[in-house]
């Protein structure tokens, strides 16, 4: 699950140190911005955003799984006067036993 965003970041960063070939007017035309070093004018900053998508494309996930763990523990708050009201719409409770019983958990 995570080799293919690890991957692509990977190459987006590769292709960013410019180790894909020469560059924008690197090779025979004798170098230029992108072509010295392979860093060139952009490439520090194109290197971080490569790290900064890797980030992302693991953080994404990884939260929504959170999402997807946690969601079911807000409703236990409300499980005694659910559980109250059950009783009471099948008859087991009186309206005074009800109301009492409901100002008790409230």
């Amino acid at each position: 699950m995570l080799a293919v965003p690890l991957l692509v970041a990977a190459t987006g960063t590769a292709a960013a140190h410019g180790s894909y070939g020469s560059g924008y007017g690197g090779g025979m035309m004798g170098g230029g911005a992108m072509g010295s070093g392979g860093w060139g004018l952009f490439g520090g900053a194109m290197g971080l955003l490569g790290v900064l998508w890797m980030v992302l494309l693991i953080a994404v996930p990884a939260y929504l799984g959170y999402l997807l763990v946690t969601r079911d523990t807000d409703d236990d708050d409300d499980e005694p006067l659910t559980i109250l009201r059950e009783r009471y719409a099948r008859g087991d409770l009186s309206d005074d036993e009800f109301e009492q019983r409901r100002e008790q958990l409230l």
